[in-house]
């Protein structure tokens, strides 16, 4: 018998059932919330981990975006680096069209405005500066995403590939004529660990790796995704 004050002991198995209260308590998420209580209390061995696949095959433990209002528009992608404001900058262009693919496949019906069209405007208005909301309506998007990238950096010292650059990410409505969405990323950082010795690969390739890194981390802003995908990113190296 519990003498009163006495503290009830907190199980393990307890703690996905208290993250699946504190959800959203849509659909598929009071049905694996049910199947996770009938498990805690026939207490039967395997059901978690049954439950648990459940879970990842109704999305319960992806991360929700930080910024939804991309679905269901076309959106302008444009990226502009220190380099870019005099020409055509390699890892603008890189890291847009790294960007434009992950959000194609992972935002749910939105359209890209063709990156010819913007190169286009660029040509006819000038490098120096672009004036996002008129952009936008020339090139008849909906939203447009302008990431700016600056302080891009490949070494770390003579004999060691790591990347840093700070990231300002800009959603404007074209309609509304306004900012919807800011986010900075002060400094990313990859690999975050160690880097790559330049005698095991060249610029151009770490340069390709590093902006795909930065792009998976921009599009996370504006798609769900598993949290698990962001464990060990420098294992990519291995890969290389």
């Amino acid at each position: 018998m519990r003498n009163r004050g006495d503290r009830i002991p907190f199980h393990s198995a307890a703690l996905p059932l208290f993250i699946a209260c504190r959800m959203k308590p849509t659909p598929p998420r009071l049905i694996t919330l049910s199947l996770f209580t009938c498990c805690l209390l026939t207490t039967q061995a395997g059901c978690l981990g049954i439950v648990s696949n459940l879970m990842h095959a109704v999305g319960v433990d992806r991360i929700p975006p930080e910024y939804e209002g991309l679905e269901e528009s076309k959106v302008a992608i444009v990226t502009m680096t220190d380099q870019s404001q005099y020409s055509d900058d390699v890892a603008a262009r890189l890291l847009t069209r790294k960007v434009s693919n992950i959000l194609s496949m992972e935002v749910k019906d939105m359209t890209l405005v063709h990156d010819e069209a913007i190169q286009q405007w660029r040509d006819t208005h000038g490098w120096d500066k672009i004036d996002y909301l008129e952009m936008g309506k020339d090139t008849k998007a909906e939203k447009l995403l302008a990431i700016e990238m600056t302080d891009l950096r490949l070494r770390d010292g003579a004999t060691l590939y790591r990347g840093r650059a700070a990231i300002m990410i800009t959603v404007y409505d074209i309609e509304a004529e306004k900012v919807v969405f800011r986010k900075e990323i002060d400094e990313f950082t990859y690999p975050v660990q160690a880097g790559q010795y330049t005698s095991e690969t060249t610029e151009t390739k770490f340069r390709k790796l590093f902006l795909s890194m930065l792009s998976r981390q921009i599009c996370r802003t504006f798609h769900s995704y598993d949290f698990a995908d962001t464990v060990a990113l420098d294992g990519t190296l291995a890969s290389q």
